[in-house]
């Protein structure tokens, strides 16, 4: 029997709504754009049946590099130390990028990115825009963005500049619907701290979020610390270095404090931040979030991820891909299980959080993505089973090895990797 109001019911072996406890042969039912119930049939017609499968929340990517996704593998070797891969990236933009157009490989690899990101159940994701072209093209898109313009520069005759680009972004971005603007300082060794402070204040003037790469490496620890070490010896052979920019014994923690000014902040990495850097994100858990990265953070061999460590401090961890430069793929369910497989003593479903509403929450987009609840927007990703599939849904989840099958985006079902399941 069709449905007599518009309305499609969908039944899962599992359903995650994400805000509460998963439901065993669970039904959603939405209508247009919109969920209209959890748990309910409310369509006036048998549900669509998909058999042995999770249902989701489109998954949200809270920080990825998209300009990176034609890449068919990562730059460098497994264990290549940060500066040599610095080396290889600016050696790889160089190499990349036309003298005609340099902005015309960026948006098309943008848009591959964004094809593979939607084809692997990711409908809301952060993006690190290093041109304005690039952050364009993803209007063409069925997948949410908040694009954060890169912002890089550490002398102090580039700040006004830099904060020119910010405000453009902004700008442009303004009112765009789930295209949203962020800003991106990229790093205390390429970013002024002025540059940071000002993106800071667009962005609580703006209510946007802001995004930096902290705490990467131990050469970035070193550089903070010292002023010297291999990522300054790199720095100064491209000509980048400025050696009043970033005084000797700077911390961490100094950037935290001025991110701290900001709307909302993402901490990109974290990997080597400490107990008293812990302390003061947990102090500001609703409006700063860490990002962790969990393939990038073991393709560059990094101490082990103090995951659990910053858990019980409080801080809100989250976790992205990052790009294809240091990932292999840009498949954020991949991402989940490797932590998961990494941190056996954290529960699947805190690292299930930290793909869908904390980082939903953490770019500020919590109002559209990350749960399935009544009157939320239909974003959902369906994962097949391994069969016989477990009584517990988490292992269930958790134990299955398959890609995301098929992806709906605003109601419709806009990506998969055969035809839309057809009902049983």
């Amino acid at each position: 029997m069709p449905s007599t109001t518009g309305r499609l019911a969908l039944k899962a072996r599992w359903v995650f709504p994400v805000v509460q406890r998963p439901l065993a042969d669970g039904l959603l039912t939405m209508e247009g754009p919109r969920i209209v119930a959890v748990g309910a049939n409310s369509s006036g017609a048998p549900a669509r049946d998909l058999g042995d499968v999770a249902l989701l929340p489109g998954f949200v990517n809270p920080h990825t590099h998209l300009e990176f996704s034609e890449l068919r593998r990562p730059l460098g070797e497994p264990g290549i130390t940060f500066p040599d891969w610095i080396a290889q990236v600016v050696a790889w933009r160089r190499g990349a990028a036309p003298t005609t157009d340099p902005r015309e490989p960026q948006a098309a690899a943008v848009a591959a990115g964004l094809r593979e990101s939607l084809a692997c159940g990711v409908t809301t994701l952060g993006d690190i825009a290093t041109a304005d072209a690039a952050a364009a093209t993803t209007r063409e898109h069925r997948i949410a963005i908040v694009s954060f313009r890169e912002l890089m520069g550490l002398s102090a005759g580039r700040i006004a500049r830099q904060v020119e680009i910010a405000r453009g972004h902004l700008n442009c971005l303004r009112g765009d619907g789930r295209r949203r603007g962020g800003l991106g300082p990229h790093a205390p060794y390429t970013t002024h701290p002025e540059v940071v402070a000002r993106a800071c204040r667009l962005s609580r003037q703006s209510g946007v979020p802001v995004a930096m790469h902290l705490a990467e490496s131990e050469e970035e620890m070193e550089l903070l610390a010292t002023g010297g070490g291999p990522l300054r010896e790199l720095l100064s052979q491209l000509g980048s270095w400025v050696p009043t920019a970033v005084r000797a014994g700077t911390s961490s923690g100094d950037y935290l404090e001025l991110l701290g000014t900001g709307h909302r902040s993402l901490v990109v990495h974290g990997n080597y931040l400490g107990p008293g850097d812990w302390e003061f994100l947990a102090s500001r858990a609703a409006t700063m979030a860490v990002v962790y990265c969990p393939r990038t953070h073991a393709y560059f061999r990094h101490a082990r991820y103090p995951l659990a460590d910053m858990l019980r401090a409080g801080v809100r961890v989250v976790i992205g891909t990052d790009g294809r430069g240091s990932n292999p793929d840009l498949n954020l369910l991949e991402d989940l299980r490797f932590a998961a497989a990494a941190h056996p003593d954290i529960h699947p479903e805190t690292v299930l959080h930290m793909g869908t509403d904390w980082a939903a929450a953490a770019l500020g987009v919590e109002d559209f993505a990350g749960t399935l609840v009544p009157g939320g927007r239909a974003d959902l990703a369906i994962v097949p089973l391994k069969t016989p599939v477990a009584s517990d849904p988490w292992e269930a989840l958790f134990a299955s090895r398959e890609r995301v099958s098929h992806v709906i985006s605003g109601g419709q079902f806009v990506a998969s990797l055969d035809a839309p399941p057809q009902p049983s």
